[in-house]
C-alpha cells in the first residue's frame, strides 16, 4: 500500500489481528537483499545496483513463483498465523499472482484470505467483516 494509506492495517489490527511483516511494495522490499559493495568500477557499480532492483520479487516480473516463495518465507520466518493478499484493483499483476499464491500458501498449510480493494475507504466495514472472521478462524 502506498504510503500514507493503513486502511488494511487499521481494519486488520482493529479486529484482533496484528500485521507482523508487509511483503507489497512499501513492505520488506525496500531493506531486503542489499545492493552488492563489491564493484571496483563504476560499470561493477551499476550491475550491482541494477542486480539488486531486478532481484526484487514483485509480481510485475510475472510468473513468478520466487515472489510465492518469499511470501511463504516470510510467513514462516515472522511465525504468521496466515497471509492476507491484498491486491489494489488497479494492479493486474498482483491479481493474476493472487491464485497461484492462494494455492502454495494452502500447499504449505498457511491459511489465506484475498482481498481486493482500492485507497477509498467505501468498502472498510465490507474488509473489516471479512478480516475479522478471517481472524476468527485462525484462532
Amino acid at each position: 500500500m502506498a504510503i500514507p494509506n493503513w486502511k488494511l492495517h487499521n481494519l486488520i489490527e482493529t479486529s484482533g489481528g496484528v500485521v507482523v511483516c508487509e511483503e507489497t511494495c512499501t513492505g520488506t522490499r525496500y531493506f531486503e537483499n542489499q545492493v552488492d559493495e563489491s564493484g571496483k568500477t563504476v560499470d561493477e557499480m551499476i550491475q550491482n545496483i541494477a542486480n539488486r532492483y531486478m532481484g526484487i520479487n514483485c509480481a510485475c516480473f510475472t510468473p513468478n513463483a520466487a515472489r510465492a516463495d518469499d511470501v511463504v518465507r516470510l510467513a514462516k520466518e515472522f511465525k504468521a498465523d496466515g497471509v492476507i493478499d491484498i491486491s489494489l484493483m488497479f494492479c493486474q499483476t498482483y491479481d493474476i499472482e493472487g491464485r497461484s499464491l492462494e494455492e502454495r500458501c494452502k500447499a504449505e498449510g498457511i491459511p489465506f484470505l484475498g482481498i481486493e480493494t482500492d485507497y477509498t475507504d467505501n468498502d472498510a466495514q465490507q474488509l473489516k467483516t471479512r478480516i475479522g472472521a478471517f481472524i476468527e478462524l485462525l484462532g
